[in-house]
């Protein structure tokens, strides 16, 4: 499976691009920006190597898929929908 730094690499995603997760339970919407190596900063400025260990970190320990979870605001696009066309 690609990583967050192999859809860098391609040209999927970029430094910068903003990303959204609205969480079901806490009703908030949660923001985060892909860095320049592929990690994702959430707003409280931690580092995480994946889009699952992000939203584990929002979410107070509990698992969430953020593959799934996480959309662009560009596009409103998954990072699961892009990593699809990665592997297209």
């Amino acid at each position: 499976m690609p990583t967050m730094k192999d859809l860098l690499k391609a040209g999927y995603i970029h430094p910068g691009d903003e990303l959204l997760w609205k969480s079901r339970v806490q009703l908030d919407t949660h923001r985060a920006s892909v860095t320049t190596n592929g990690d994702i900063r959430t707003a409280d400025g931690k580092l995480h190597k994946s889009p699952s260990g992000a939203l584990r970190h929002l979410n107070g320990g509990k698992p969430v898929d953020g593959w799934n979870a996480w959309k662009t605001a560009k596009s409103g696009e998954s990072l699961a929908k892009i990593r699809a066309k990665f592997n297209a």
